[in-house]
């Protein structure tokens, strides 16, 4: 069976308020979980995404940026969704696809691959990374951009 390892690495203990202490501690949480059984069925068939009411906000200094302040995805998961749908899709307050609520999304037009821009809110997944590298070894055209939610229509697949 495969695993999925999570590290978690923090500054340490502080007191009260902000500031960090003048030292700092770091500490390192490590987690190993099975890698879910559903992940597989998803490989081959898609999954379907549902769009959140929830709104990712703007926040340029953390965009892309995996960090334990993602308030919004508490929000977003803490809603059920309606059945025959496996995860929300996220947009940000200006109707901009930017991920789903647990990974980061592609799409296919013609010879191109974009997946959406990052710079202003939304995680840049480790997985992220490593497809768009396999892309770009393959020759594939892949842009970054902006992708408006009326625009999904307009592309062959996700």
């Amino acid at each position: 069976p495969h695993h999925c390892i999570k590290l978690i690495v923090t500054r340490g203990v502080g007191g009260r308020g902000y500031t960090p202490p003048e030292t700092v501690n770091p500490t390192e949480i490590v987690s190993v979980h099975a890698i879910p059984s559903y992940y597989a069925k998803w490989q081959q068939a898609g999954i379907c995404l549902k769009t959140s009411s929830i709104r990712l906000g703007l926040q340029p200094l953390l965009a892309g940026m995996k960090h334990l302040n993602r308030l919004e995805q508490v929000l977003i998961k803490s809603h059920p969704l309606p059945q025959g749908f496996d995860d929300w899709l996220v947009n940000d307050i200006e109707d901009n696809v930017i991920e789903s609520s647990m990974a980061n999304v592609f799409f296919i037009k013609g010879n191109r691959v974009i997946t959406p821009s990052l710079a202003q809110c939304g995680v840049a997944g480790v997985m992220r990374e490593q497809v768009m590298i396999a892309l770009l070894e393959q020759n594939m055209n892949i842009e970054c951009l902006p992708v408006g939610a009326e625009r999904l229509i307009e592309f062959d697949s996700a």
